[in-house]
């Protein structure tokens, strides 16, 4: 791996959380400047922003098309922009993170009391979810978009979507749980605990494939690599690449910074790139 990565002066305070296109050509990013914005692959030249939030930016999703990008801010609202063009779609008020299904047409946001609620195509919320908790922290779907998972104080929930039912609870972190991300072949789910674990399970049955302690504190934000053997973990001031079989390190990449945010690998497995406390993006060559 390259030791000096490409450094995106990116966003003045906190970078939050990178998001690569599918085509790999766009880096997306957002953070406390309350900006969205694109960067070009792989010189990562200015692309473009998307201005709007009036404070900052925390969570991206695409649309399964990719023609919509769903963004979470601080100022309670989640809004859905036109991609690449930016020009504002629909304005979700009192909602903190969204998340897109893979398929579906659904999109899942977090409200600002904590509570999961369901959007259709069409940005109509759809009739109320269960309580699934006192607080929810992440979502996300399976691939075919007939399951969410969220990530709550010590459980992930697994809710019905066609007729929003709490199918599970499944159990496994001490405290908050930090982090949820998709297997590329969406087989399984793993999360992270603020206690500092990392858990991988199956999405059919919940079991679990995977317990390791971390060993170190961080935000614990995670990302798959393509094709589902390697997944990156956000550690203070490093990022932890581990072998999902045997939950070994396979590397430690020094950022150099405490707070270590978003991950996000390119689809050919060429960049990862991370958002940090220092407002900068770092983008890794991987050999």
């Amino acid at each position: 791996m390259t030791r000096e990565p490409i450094v995106l002066d990116a966003h003045g305070k906190h970078a939050q959380r990178a998001l690569f296109t599918r085509d790999g050509a766009t880096l997306v990013t957002c953070g406390q400047d309350a900006c969205v914005r694109l960067w070009s692959v792989p010189g990562f030249a200015p692309a473009g922003v998307f201005e709007g939030h009036e404070a900052s930016v925390n969570t991206l999703s695409f649309s399964p098309e990719e023609d919509r990008l769903a963004t979470g801010s601080s100022d309670g609202t989640v809004r859905v922009w036109s991609f690449p063009g930016g020009r504002e779609m629909g304005l979700l008020e009192g909602q903190v993170a969204a998340a897109f299904a893979p398929a579906g047409g659904l999109l899942a946001t977090i409200s600002a009391k904590g509570r999961a609620v369901l959007w259709d195509a069409n940005l109509d919320e759809l009739p109320p979810l269960p309580l699934l908790d006192r607080r929810l922290f992440s979502l996300a779907f399976s691939s075919d978009g007939a399951l969410l998972f969220a990530a709550g104080q010590e459980s992930v929930h697994r809710v019905r979507t066609k007729d929003r039912e709490k199918q599970k609870e499944w159990p496994g972190h001490r405290t908050a749980v930090t982090a949820l991300a998709l297997s590329p072949d969406g087989s399984r789910l793993a999360s992270t605990g603020a206690e500092g674990t990392l858990l991988v399970r199956g999405v059919a049955d919940g079991a679990e494939a995977l317990r390791v302690p971390l060993g170190t504190t961080g935000t614990y934000q995670l990302a798959w690599a393509p094709g589902g053997t390697r997944i990156a973990v956000a550690c203070d001031h490093l990022i932890q690449l581990r072998d999902v079989a045997k939950g070994t390190v396979i590397e430690r990449i020094d950022v150099g910074v405490k707070g270590v945010y978003g991950l996000a690998f390119s689809p050919d497995g060429r960049f990862l790139a991370n958002a940090a406390a220092d407002g900068r993006v770092r983008i890794w060559s991987l050999a």
